[in-house]
């Protein structure tokens, strides 16, 4: 009896740990913010996570947002490092995500209009 019970309580600590959540397991891409290459990247991740939105992502089985801030990062890193051209190309890249989605129907350009408005104002980089 008092084996079984040590077993039991083993095998609950056991998957406790193991089903503790840690940074280590976690998504990398839901929040990125400590290891973002400016801080203009972290105001566009927040409004481009925010709940008013998630109706216009609902159709796109890509998961946009995850994908336009990877490639904002990289031209805030380039960008950083004083390669114009490769910001730009990345930065153009990453509202093309969003320019891909309506070609694809999974939302209208309306839908997108005010999301990319607010990464062109938000990002300093010049495109042309």
């Amino acid at each position: 009896m008092k084996r079984t019970a040590v077993m039991c309580a083993l095998s609950l600590l056991i998957g406790g740990v193991a089903l503790n959540p840690s940074s280590v397991h976690s998504a990398p891409w839901i929040s990125a913010g400590d290891s973002y290459g400016s801080a203009w990247v972290t105001d566009i991740e927040k409004e481009l996570l925010k709940k008013e939105y998630w109706m216009i992502y609902a159709n796109d089985p890509r998961v946009p947002q995850k994908e336009v801030l990877r490639l904002l990062n990289r031209a805030a890193n380039a960008h950083a490092a004083n390669d114009v051209a490769l910001a730009q190309q990345l930065a153009h890249e990453a509202l093309g995500v969003f320019e891909e989605g309506v070609r694809r129907h999974y939302y209208a350009q309306s839908e997108i209009e005010l999301l990319t408005a607010y990464i062109q104002a938000h990002i300093p980089i010049k495109l042309s």
